[in-house]
């Protein structure tokens, strides 16, 4: 007669409690020594050291700094008041590679961003946060021609109370409405506004281009093809004047679909049509227009889409229908910039309408900040403080795809989101001990092979330095 197998119980029959230093959050040590290897703390004494004064007795700057850009990175406590936990966190302090005494309580943080608002820091000095990381993106992935995306965010504080410069948008809702400018997963310039700011509010669009467009010309190239791409919410005869003549850089622009255009595309034979395959398959139309208000004719592109990317056809009233502005081909300057780069190609009509429609991905940039946050809503009442915020945020996040592409690269995909990010490459268990006069973070065999931990640490070690 055959015996039965004894049955094995693993169970948990008690609780014990450890003296170890364990964290959740192993992978914001590796980010914050990729940011203090880079030189970012050096950098941010250099334009905030000047601009305000911290106590002797208090904290550091950079502390302040450091911690901020650990609580957007780890994203898990979303309030001031979490400040306070993480001071009286033994393993978080570890992490951070502070003493007790080096941790910031949430009044603390809040004095920090008083200061920044009491000393009237604004726009001009936050952007250069941006202005610089940018540069130095440039100068390590060296671009033959700079595509910049241009469009607003609207930021949803509609149930917030009392908080300044929340204001109706254009999307019915109560918010602010920043303006940015990126490159490609890079914000690399921004204007903080209330929510009425339209996106052509004032000469906003055209001040940020030009700085931008000055930015790179003396710190990067001075004849690199600069190309703006943006939507109909920027279509404006004085700045495409000003681009044309003063910047002598390109823009690819949506337009309206006024009646009088509606009528001549209608009026145009079908063969006069070529065919562009992209995302579907598209038909278009080139001519050159003049709106009533505009003083020349400029280089216009009608498109349609004709069938979806999956086959399907769309059926003529059901149609996407986009007509796009541009002086690229026309323009001899912006020319003559992109034949000398051996970017011919992007004269042609199928690489506008390429340009035109990787617009979206910019938008993409939105949900990802988004997503860092946590949330929209900002967390002051005042607008100088919220205005504060939401440039650590920013910078934050420029910090974040630039660690993506400089470390992580060969774990997971540039272009993922924050949330997959958090997920996979700061929330893992280590623990942290001292051993021989040496701190040592310890994680799994498991997360060790997974996530390539010996050569992610490598890399945090050696980035490209800001200064050089």
């Amino acid at each position: 007669m055959q015996k039965k197998a004894k049955k094995i119980e693993l169970k948990i029959n008690k609780i014990g409690i450890t003296e170890d230093k364990i964290s959740g959050r192993g992978g914001l040590a590796f980010f914050l020594r990729y940011v203090e290897q880079i030189g970012f703390y050096k950098l941010s004494e250099t334009i905030l050291g000047t601009k305000i004064e911290v106590s002797p007795k208090g904290l550091p700057l950079y502390q302040f700094i450091k911690q901020m850009l650990a609580y957007f990175i780890d994203g898990t406590y979303m309030r001031m008041e979490s400040f306070n936990d993480k001071k009286n966190n033994k393993a978080y302090t570890s992490l951070l590679e502070n003493k007790e005494n080096e941790m910031a309580s949430s009044h603390q943080i809040k004095r920090f961003f008083r200061k920044l608002m009491a000393n009237k820091i604004g726009d001009t000095t936050y952007r250069k946060f941006l202005h610089k990381l940018f540069i130095y993106r440039l100068q390590i992935e060296k671009p033959k021609v700079i595509v910049l995306g241009v469009d607003t965010m609207v930021m949803d504080n509609n149930d917030a109370k009392k908080r300044e410069g929340v204001e109706p948008t254009y999307k019915k809702k109560k918010g602010y409405q920043p303006l940015h400018i990126c490159w490609g997963a890079y914000l690399v310039d921004i204007l903080f506004r209330s929510g009425s700011k339209h996106s052509n509010y004032g000469n906003d669009f055209t001040e940020t281009v030009k700085d931008i467009t000055e930015l790179i010309r003396k710190h990067y190239k001075k004849d690199v093809p600069i190309l703006i791409v943006c939507d109909s919410g920027f279509l404006d005869d004085k700045a495409f004047t000003y681009f044309e003549d003063e910047l002598k850089i390109g823009y690819i622009i949506t337009g309206k679909m006024y009646k009088d255009i509606r009528n001549y595309i209608d009026k145009t034979p079908t063969n006069n049509y070529k065919e562009f395959k992209g995302n579907g398959i598209w038909q278009y139309l080139e001519f050159g227009n003049k709106l009533k208000s505009w003083e020349k004719i400029r280089r216009a592109i009608f498109t349609t889409l004709t069938t979806e990317k999956n086959g399907q056809l769309v059926l003529e009233f059901a149609r996407p229908d986009t007509i796009l502005y541009t002086n690229i081909g026309q323009d001899s300057a912006i020319t003559e910039q992109l034949i000398n780069a051996e970017q011919k190609e992007l004269l042609t009509a199928d690489s506008i309408i390429t340009l035109a429609h990787k617009r979206g991905k910019d938008e993409l940039i939105h949900r990802s900040i988004k997503e860092l946050a946590t949330r929209e809503q900002l967390p002051f009442k005042n607008m100088e403080t919220n205005r504060a915020y939401y440039y650590l945020l920013a910078i934050s996040h420029f910090l974040f795809e630039s660690y993506k592409r400089d470390v992580t690269y060969d774990v997971l995909s540039t272009e993922s989101y924050p949330n997959t990010f958090r997920r996979k490459l700061i929330d893992f268990a280590v623990k942290i001990v001292s051993h021989g006069g040496l701190i040592i973070l310890k994680v799994t065999d498991d997360i060790k092979e997974k996530l390539k931990i010996y050569e992610l640490w490598r890399l945090c070690q050696n980035p490209p330095p800001i200064f050089t």
